[in-house]
């Protein structure tokens, strides 16, 4: 089963969520409504596969939905193919790869291997966020007084709507998915900042675009991942396309906090939109990895395989 989850913002975002962030506040939601015993054995189920996979954010504007830009595309451009006449052929090249976000339509050209029109590409170059510093003042602890009227500065950042895929391999709760997930994310905020209001959204189910869920089914030698995800073994790094972040997230603090934790380790992820290569397509692609006895992070894939063989 395939589900689309509308999420309209009613604030600001502390950060853009990942995939781990909404997995992270289902999880939360899982405590809250079934206990820590019952999140415990959705935990353990990933041991063998992951039973729900999530993506990270599609953005959406005019009814359209935009998917991270695959991370193979452009690599094989001819440069002299491009029009000059408005920028020179390696300017249009930078353009591309500044790109972050491509349309429905570019990405089901992409997945079935048909040749890409980079001039309608960059017509539709659109900034989906905007970002912000924010001004605080710095206060003394100790007196609860400002310090000399210093100022601290945060980031934030405003969206429009946008958009996550949940692909659900098996479901073991009473409540049906298109109930409890929508019920869980406009129960729970996503992000930092909770306190102060941010991350709040109206979420609503939204009908799943039916071109999709046909890319979902193993075909092929190649994928291209809508999440970030862990390295796992099943995949062939030397002939994949894709980026690395090193990422060191906060440890949510919902029910309290795990001890003295306040991050968690530094982890390498290969991020959303990677093209890679599959070794063996019998399993999942990634892992969910335990960090301490009851902390863990999301990494899994979210696979749409390439029916045009090698991409482009």
């Amino acid at each position: 089963m395939l589900l689309t989850l509308l999420f309209k913002p009613l604030g600001f975002l502390k950060s853009l969520p990942s995939s781990h962030t909404f997995f992270g506040v289902f999880c939360w939601g899982l405590r809250l409504l079934y206990g820590e015993d019952r999140l415990r054995r959705f935990l353990e189920d990933y041991k063998s596969s992951p039973p729900v996979i999530f993506s990270s954010l599609l953005f959406r504007e005019g009814g359209k939905l935009y998917f991270p830009k695959p991370a193979s595309l452009g690599l094989k451009i001819d440069l002299r193919s491009l029009d000059n006449r408005e920028f020179s052929a390696y300017r249009k090249y930078k353009k591309l790869k500044s790109l972050s976000f491509v349309s429905e339509e570019v990405l089901r050209d992409f997945l079935m291997g048909n040749a890409i029109d980079y001039e309608k590409l960059f017509q539709e170059e659109k900034s989906f966020f905007a970002k912000a510093l924010v001004p605080h003042a710095s206060i003394n602890r100790l007196t609860s007084t400002t310090t000399g009227g210093e100022l601290f500065f945060e980031s934030i950042f405003a969206t429009g709507e946008f958009c996550l895929l949940v692909k659900i391999n098996r479901w073991e709760f009473e409540e049906k998915p298109e109930e409890l997930l929508p019920a869980i994310y406009n129960l729970l905020p996503l992000g930092g900042n909770k306190s102060t209001g941010m991350g709040l959204f109206n979420v609503s189910l939204l009908k799943t675009p039916e071109w999709l869920s046909q890319y979902t089914e193993k075909a092929g030698d190649y994928f291209y991942s809508l999440s970030d995800f862990f390295y796992s073994q099943n995949i062939d790094l030397q002939e994949s396309y894709y980026e690395v972040e090193v990422k060191r997230p906060a440890v949510e603090n919902y029910f309290g906090r795990h001890g003295n934790l306040l991050w968690k380790k530094p982890m390498p992820l290969i991020k959303a939109g990677a093209v890679m290569k599959v070794r063996d397509s019998s399993g999942y692609y990634g892992k969910l990895k335990q960090i301490s006895h009851n902390l863990y992070h999301y990494g899994y894939a979210f696979p749409l395989y390439l029916r045009g063989g090698k991409p482009c």
